[in-house]
This record gives structure tokens, sequence and C-alpha cells, in this order.
């Protein structure tokens, strides 16, 4: 049996060194503890990646688990999207095509093929703003899944989510969240695309909230690696490799911790897009004379 995370976050943007260092212990201890063969470096483009991804494989050397070289890119028109790598020189060069909001959806093939990537298409019906199937119309979602390679079928980032809503006497006013949450847990078929890979993943941002990630029996062929052993578009079932804090106080600890992860992102993200359209309207405005040059 391989285990397989393909969506993590090391999450370690602007942190002091010594928060980062011990961040990085913390990850290591949990690596170790659950035992994962294949954690996915995906951190958001926004918060480079690269160094997610060299400061996680550092943290891991001399455990079991191998990380992967990934990012979470996020198109112009807000959608996110997975693409991994076979190595660390391959995703620098990918970077330099996934720009955040600087490429389309509608050209995700195309890069993929171009940077040798893998794709995945993630939560495609969280409750966020940046979910594929919340943003597109019924054939274009189709019409990107028939793009990329995987898609996911579970995101634990809703576990807490969800467990807190089933739990409160307000959960009738959340239905549609809570129909979102479920679609997020576990991806209907009919949403899954035509000859894709399944990927189950964590998406954690914080040490010890991978809850569930992919498990296969398939094993990787002598001679073969495992970038091209996920060309196979594995279709991976579920492994549990920690449980959910049963304690009420911890539950809506985490819970907050993860709004203002997911609050400060938004920010960050906004600011990216507002700075990238004043760059285009300064350009705009020099090309046309509309701003006079010294």
């Amino acid at each position: 049996m391989l285990t397989f995370d393909l969506h993590f976050h090391a999450n370690i943007h602007r942190m002091p060194e010594r928060s980062k260092a011990l961040r990085l212990q913390k990850l290591r201890w949990h690596m170790e503890r659950s035992g994962i063969d294949y954690i996915a470096s995906t951190e958001h483009a926004y918060k480079r990646p690269l160094e997610a991804y060299q400061r996680l494989s550092e943290a891991a050397e001399g455990l079991k688990t191998e990380i992967l070289p990934g990012v979470e890119a996020v198109s112009a028109e807000g959608i996110d999207v997975i693409y991994l790598y076979p190595t660390e020189d391959d995703l620098k060069r990918g970077l330099e095509d996934l720009q955040t909001f600087r490429w389309s959806v509608l050209d995700l093939g195309r890069i993929a093929a171009d940077t040798g990537a893998l794709t995945i298409v993630p939560h495609p019906f969280h409750i966020g703003k940046s979910s594929a199937g919340n943003i597109l119309s019924r054939r274009a979602y189709k019409q990107l899944l028939r793009m990329t390679d995987y898609i996911e079928i579970h995101n634990g980032s809703a576990l807490n989510v969800e467990r807190r809503l089933s739990r409160s006497r307000a959960k009738f006013f959340f239905k549609k969240a809570r129909v979102k949450l479920d679609k997020t847990l576990n991806l209907p078929l009919n949403d899954r695309g035509e000859g894709l890979g399944w990927a189950v993943s964590s998406d954690a941002h914080y040490p010890g909230e991978q809850y569930l990630v992919g498990r296969t029996d398939r094993e990787i062929a002598p001679g073969d690696d495992v970038f091209g052993f996920l060309k196979q578009r594995i279709r991976f079932d579920y492994q549990e490799v920690s449980t959910l804090a049963e304690d009420p106080l911890m539950s809506n600890t985490h819970l907050l911790r993860s709004f203002q992860g997911v609050m400060k992102e938004a920010l960050v993200k906004e600011y990216v897009k507002t700075k990238g359209r004043a760059g285009t309207l300064a350009t705009l405005g020099l090309y046309y004379g509309l701003f006079q040059v010294s």
C-alpha cells in the first residue's frame, strides 16, 4: 500500500526565521508520525511555493516521506488549479507561466504540456470563492475536467467546518453551505469527469491537519518514478492517518485558525490583483501617451 497527499501547504510565507524553523520542526514530527509515503508541496503561487518546497524537503530528510514539487496557482478567472512537477527545476520553470491572475484556465492544457506538469482541480465545489464548479458553468466545468489529470474527490479542509455545522442548532440555516461541504468531502461521481485520477487530499495549512489522504494498492514499477506512476491517473481510496479533535474548544480553535488563514490569503490575493491592475493601467497610460515621461 502507498499513501499520497497531493495537496499540502507548508504555510511558512512571511514568517520570521525562528517561527519557520519551529513550524517545520512540527511538520517533520507529524510526517514521521503519519508515515505518509508522498506529500505534494502545493503552496499558493503568491506565497513563494519554491521556498515552501525546498524547506519542506529539508524537513523531511531522513524520513520515509518524499516531498513532491508543486504549486496551487490561481487563474485570471480566480480558479485554483494544482500543478505537479517531476523536479525542482521543472517547478522553477513552471512558475514563470503561472503568475497569479496572469493565465487562463482555457490555457491549462497547453501550460501543463509546455511545462511537463500534471494537473489537479482541487475542491471544485468548496464554500470558498476559488472553486471551479462554483465559478464556471456546467459546460465549462466539464471542459476544464477534460484538460486536467486529476479531480480532488476529498478535501480535508472542510472536515472541521462540516462537523461544527452538523452539531449546530442553526444547521438548517446553512443548507447550501452543507451541500457544498458534502461535495468537498465526497465529490459525487457525476462531478468527477471521465478518465481522471481521483485525489484524496488534506489541503492542510497547519501541522497535524492531515486527517485523510489517498491510498492505493498499486505499486510503482521497477525503473519507474513516482511522477510516472501518477501519470497513470490513479484513483485513490481513503486512508485515515489521524483523527479530528473531539474537544469542542480545540475544534473551535482549529476553525478560528483556519478562518484567520483564509482571510489573510484573501487579502494577499486582493493585493496582488489590485497591484496587477495598477501595473496594467500604468503600462496602457504610457503606451497611449496619457502620462508624460520625462
